[in-house]
C-alpha cells in the first residue's frame, strides 16, 4: 500500500461505511464538507437578495452583494507552520498530508516560502522575482528550489513554491504554509518567515523536545500574537523521550506559554512526526492514534470546519444583513397589495432565512444541521406551479411542410420551450432548486437538451442541491450487494418533469391532428407533406376512422418506398462521381427515412425508457 493510496481523493470521500480498514486512520472530513453546505446556503440568500435589489435598480447595494459573493468565492485560509530551525516543521506536515511531498534534512531551507494547496493534479509552480507567471515543473523538483543545497542562498530568486495536491485535507480553501525556521545563520529566512505573519489566518507553532522554547521561539511567539489570534502549539520529536521526561517537558512548555505569551488555555499536542508518517503510509491505526498526530488532526479539522466557519461566515452573513437592512429603510406598515407587497414579503423571507442561518452556526447541534435547516426551509415541491408559456395556436397545415414527423418537430418545438423556462428557473429560484433535487432531475435525454442551452454557472447553481442528495443518500447505503437497488433508484429520469409535459403535449397534438386529417382538404394537405413517423402514425391511426386510417398507411408506404428510391439514386450518383446531380430529396432521404422510422432525435428517448418520451 502506497501513501498515494492512503490519501487520494476518492478514498477519504468514501463513506465510512465503506472505507477499508486502513482508511480508519484518516482524520473525519465530513465537518468541512458540512461548512461548504453552509457556505451554499448563505450564497443562496445573498443571489436572492440581489435579484431583488437589481429589479428595483440599486446598483450601488447590487454592488454591494457582489463583493460579498466574491468573499465567499476566495475564502482562502492560510493556515502556516511556523517555528524554529530545525523543528520538524516540513515533517510534521508531511505527517499531516501522509506522504513526503516537503524536503528534510540537516539543511536550512531557502528564504522562499512553500505552500500546499488543492490542485486535481499533482504540480508545482514556481514563483519568482520579477516573473510575471510562474514556472511549472516536476513536484520532484521542488528540493532544487527550497533548500540550501540545491538552491544556495536563494541564488535562483525564488519568492515561493505553490505544490497543488488532490488531497480532501486542502480541497476547501485550505493554504498550507511551510516557512524557512527562524533563528538560523541564514538571516533572509527569519526575515521571510517575519514578513508572512501578517498573511497568516491561524499558526502551528513548532517546538521540540531536545531544546523546548528558546529566548529566540518565546519572542517569535510573541510577534505571531500581534498578528494571529488562533495557535495550535505542537511538541515535536517526543519519542525521543521517555514517559516520565515526557511529563516533565510538557509542563515545563504549558507553564512557559501561559507565563511568556499570557495564553492560559493553550492548547499543546505532543507527538512525533516520524512516527506519524510511517503509521499513515503503513496503514496501522494504532501507532498514527500513539505518535499523537490523530489528536492534532482532527482538532485542526473542527477548528476549519467550526471556528473558522462562524468567525467567517457570520461576517458574511452580518454584512449582507446590513444590505437587506439599507434595502427595506425605515420600518412601516405592510403595504396591502401591489408589487410592493411582493418585495415586501421576498424580503423578509431573506431577512428570516439569514437570521436562521447566522444562529445555526451557534448551536451546540454538528454543522451539517445547518445543511437540513437550508432545505427545510424552503417551499415542498413547486415544480407543479414552474410557469410554461401559454402554447401557441397549432397551425397543423403549417406544421406539415417540415422535411421531417410534424408531430415531432412540435414536440421539438415545445421541448425547447421548456427547457428556456428551466434553466431560467433553476438558476434562480431556491424553489424549484430544491423541488428538482426532491425528483432527481430529469431523464438522460433531456438532462443533456438541459445543459446544451445552460451556462456553466447556471447548470452549477441548479444542480448543486440535486447533487448534494445523491452524495447524501449514497453515504447511508450499507456496503453490500443489497445496495443496487438503492442505487438504481437514484437514476435521474424517474420523474422526468419534461417527459410528463411532453407525454401531454403529444397526446394534445394527436388528438388536434386526428381531427384535422378528418376534413377531406387537409388530408390534401397531409398528402403533399412528408407524412408522420412510425410511432406518431400508429397514435393516429388508432384516432381516425378506418376511412382515413387506410388513406394515412397508403401514404406511409408511399413515402417510405420514395425514400428507399431517393436513396438508392444518392448512393449511385456519389460512386460515379456525380453528385451535382443530386436534387434535395435525394440528398435527405436517409435523414427523412430515419426520422420517419424513429422519430426525431431530439424528441425520442433512449430505449431503457421504454419507448416512452
Amino acid at each position: 500500500m502506497t501513501a498515494d493510496d492512503i490519501t487520494s481523493a476518492s478514498d477519504c470521500e468514501q463513506s465510512p461505511k465503506s472505507r477499508p480498514a486502513f482508511m480508519e486512520i484518516a482524520p473525519d472530513h465530513e465537518t468541512l464538507r458540512a461548512y461548504m453546505r453552509n457556505k451554499q446556503a448563505i450564497a443562496e440568500a445573498i443571489r436572492a437578495l440581489r435579484r431583488i435589489i437589481h429589479e428595483r435598480g440599486h446598483d450601488r447595494r447590487e454592488e454591494d452583494c457582489h463583493d460579498l459573493m466574491v468573499k465567499l468565492a476566495e475564502d482562502r485560509f492560510a493556515l502556516a507552520v511556523l517555528g524554529q530551525f530545525k523543528r520538524g516543521k516540513s515533517s510534521l506536515m508531511n505527517a499531516i498530508v501522509g506522504r513526503e511531498v516537503l524536503p528534510t534534512g540537516v539543511l536550512p531551507l531557502t528564504s522562499a516560502i512553500t505552500i500546499l494547496k488543492f490542485g486535481p493534479v499533482e504540480r508545482l509552480l514556481i514563483h519568482r522575482e520579477d516573473w510575471s507567471w510562474p514556472q511549472e515543473e516536476p513536484l520532484s523538483q521542488l528540493a532544487q528550489y527550497v533548500t540550501e543545497k540545491g538552491n544556495p542562498g536563494n541564488v535562483k530568486q525564488v519568492k515561493m513554491a505553490c505544490v497543488e495536491l488532490p488531497l480532501p485535507f486542502l480541497r476547501r480553501g485550505l493554504e498550507f504554509v511551510d516557512t524557512p525556521g527562524v533563528g538560523s545563520a541564514i538571516e533572509a529566512n527569519t526575515a521571510t518567515t517575519y514578513g508572512f505573519l501578517p498573511n497568516c489566518d491561524a499558526v502551528i507553532f513548532v517546538t521540540s523536545v531536545d531544546t523546548p522554547l528558546t529566548a529566540v521561539e518565546i519572542e517569535f511567539l510573541q510577534r505571531i500574537r500581534q498578528h494571529v489570534h488562533k495557535v495550535f502549539f505542537v511538541v515535536n520529536k517526543m519519542d525521543l523521550l521517555g514517559e516520565t521526561e515526557r511529563q516533565e517537558v510538557l509542563e515545563f512548555i504549558s507553564e512557559t506559554i501561559r507565563r511568556q505569551v499570557g495564553d492560559g488555555a493553550a492548547s499543546v499536542f505532543p507527538l512525533s512526526s516520524r512516527l506519524g508518517l510511517a503509521a499513515r503510509m503503513a496503514g496501522d491505526a494504532d501507532a498514527y492514534a500513539q505518535s499523537g498526530l490523530k489528536d492534532l488532526e482532527e482538532t485542526l479539522a473542527t477548528f476549519l470546519s467550526e471556528e473558522k466557519a462562524a468567525t467567517f461566515l457570520t461576517a458574511i452573513i452580518d454584512k449582507a444583513a446590513r444590505i437587506l437592512a439599507d434595502e427595506s429603510g425605515e420600518p412601516c406598515p405592510e403595504p396591502a397589495e401591489g408589487p410592493d407587497m411582493a418585495v415586501h414579503k421576498a424580503l423578509d423571507a431573506v431577512r428570516t432565512k439569514l437570521t436562521a442561518l447566522r444562529d445555526s452556526l451557534f448551536r451546540a447541534e454538528p454543522s451539517g444541521e445547518n445543511v437540513e435547516f437550508a432545505h427545510a426551509a424552503l417551499p415542498p415541491v413547486v415544480t407543479e406551479s414552474l410557469p410554461r408559456a401559454a402554447p401557441e395556436p397549432t397551425d397543423i397545415a403549417a406544421d406539415l411542410k417540415t422535411r421531417g414527423c410534424p408531430a415531432c418537430r412540435h414536440l421539438v418545438e415545445a421541448a425547447l420551450d421548456l427547457h428556456s423556462h428551466w434553466q431560467y428557473a433553476l438558476a434562480s429560484d431556491e424553489s424549484v432548486q430544491a423541488g428538482f433535487a426532491a425528483e432527481l432531475g430529469f431523464c438522460p435525454l433531456h438532462t443533456w437538451q438541459l445543459l446544451a442551452m445552460s451556462s456553466p454557472h447556471g447548470a452549477s447553481l441548479g444542480y448543486t442541491r440535486l447533487v448534494d442528495r445523491v452524495a447524501h443518500d449514497l453515504a447511508t447505503l450499507p456496503p453490500s450487494a443489497g445496495s443496487a437497488a438503492a442505487i438504481r433508484s437514484l437514476l435521474p429520469g424517474r420523474n422526468c418533469r419534461v417527459c410528463q409535459v411532453l407525454r401531454e403535449t403529444e397526446q394534445e397534438y394527436v388528438a388536434r391532428l386526428a381531427s384535422f386529417l378528418q376534413e377531406s382538404e387537409n388530408m390534401q394537405a397531409y398528402i403533399r407533406s412528408q407524412g408522420l413517423c412510425l410511432r406518431h402514425l400508429g397514435l393516429v391511426v388508432a384516432a381516425v376512422p378506418d376511412e382515413v386510417a387506410g388513406l394515412l398507411l397508403s401514404e406511409a408506404s408511399r413515402h417510405f418506398a420514395e425514400c428507399a428510391e431517393d436513396m438508392q439514386s444518392f448512393s449511385l450518383k456519389h460512386e460515379a462521381i456525380r453528385r451535382a446531380l443530386h436534387n434535395r430529396d435525394e440528398e435527405d432521404a436517409y435523414l427523412r427515412a430515419i426520422i420517419h422510422l424513429v422519430g426525431e432525435r431530439n424528441v425520442q428517448a433512449p430505449s431503457n425508457m421504454d419507448g416512452e418520451i
